[in-house]
């Protein structure tokens, strides 16, 4: 059984070859506000990547929107452990928040999303609305979820609602290590339990 966020999504699932690059994990992004810094977050970060072979850990001023768009096609995980921003009156400027630098502004937003071409067997948003959508054009939801579905991930993990930072680190923690042994559904399910 598969979940979409509507039945139009079916055209961007692709079965495409999945890159052999184990995960790339972003982790408590430096935002230039200290009342935003999320130190579960970057002990998150660490720990999952510490714990996957052949993982690249991106934390503070090196977690970039400009990495995710240049490196994330080559990863079969993508790990963000940042905020998120859903904007409900205008669903395409919802953001991952991450470091900014010349290149950019620091927020992926949804509608770049649908530029990226990625290979993602996994993404998971380990940040705050980032499953959140606003229902458009019939069935279309429009956010995370689709935008990533539409640039090639097969599955995200996202979340409906604001979360704990410490909660959300010790979550993740355990799904990845359950991920190690069993199906995606199971390592999540277990992890919650």
């Amino acid at each position: 059984i598969r979940m979409l966020p509507s039945a139009s999504v079916m055209k961007f699932l692709k079965n495409v070859q999945q890159p052999q690059t184990s995960i790339l994990v972003l982790g408590n992004p430096d935002l230039k506000d200290s009342s935003l810094d999320l130190a579960g977050a970057q002990q998150e970060a660490i720990a999952i990547a510490k714990n996957q072979h052949n993982a690249k850990l991106l934390l503070r001023g090196k977690a970039t929107e400009t990495a995710v768009k240049t490196d994330a096609k080559l990863f079969k995980y993508l790990h963000f452990a940042s905020h998120g921003v859903f904007y409900d009156e205008a669903p395409l400027d919802s953001s991952l928040l991450l470091s900014a630098d010349a290149a950019n502004d620091g927020r992926l937003t949804v509608n770049e999303l649908y530029s990226l071409k990625l290979s993602a067997d996994l993404v998971t948003l380990s940040a705050c609305e980032t499953a959140l959508g606003k229902v458009a054009n019939g069935d279309d939801v429009v956010g995370f979820t689709r935008g990533f579905l539409h640039a090639g991930a097969n599955t995200i993990v996202s979340s409906l609602w604001k979360v704990d930072d410490e909660a959300t680190n010790q979550l993740m923690q355990i799904f990845y290590q359950n991920l190690n042994k069993m199906d995606k559904r199971s390592a999540l399910t277990k992890a919650q339990l």
